[in-house]
């Protein structure tokens, strides 16, 4: 038993996580900020005059990298954090968050391929030798 005007150093439940909401709006901002910066700053990585550059593209591609990665990293965090501390409004905040990045990404995903498909290779134009005795595989021949 304690003394009556003895303060002691242990904290309630719910004073040692106060820092918890904090996190979450850090996370949160990440996203809603974070991510459309890297998505504009990765439309308008290539030059407005001239041809663009290997150097160019790979910057472009490298910032759309960046962002799908923070796009779905920072909601995989927020839910794994409410996770680990049971807290079910933020997972649900951040699953919402995470379902909407893929479903973004996904979409550009498809939109890309159907607009810009992979060109099909072309047939190597091969030079037809004959070779003495036997078959002869050149067309026409």
């Amino acid at each position: 038993m304690g003394h009556p005007g003895r303060v002691t150093a242990e904290l309630r439940p719910d004073q040692r996580l106060g820092w918890l909401p904090l996190v979450w709006v850090l996370l949160f901002c990440t996203w809603l900020f974070g991510v459309p910066m890297l998505v504009l700053e990765s439309a308008f990585s290539m030059p407005f005059m001239g041809v663009p550059t290997a150097a160019d593209y790979a910057e472009r591609d490298m910032l759309a990298m960046w962002a799908k990665i923070v796009a779905v990293g920072v909601p995989f965090l927020g839910v794994l954090l409410a996770a680990i501390t049971r807290r079910t409004a933020a997972a649900a905040v951040f699953v919402t968050l995470l379902l909407l990045s893929l479903a973004v990404i996904g979409y550009h995903r498809a939109y890309d391929a159907r607009h810009n498909p992979t060109p099909v290779p072309t047939p190597e134009q091969r030079a037809c030798q004959e070779h003495s005795g036997g078959d002869n595989r050149c067309p026409g021949g």
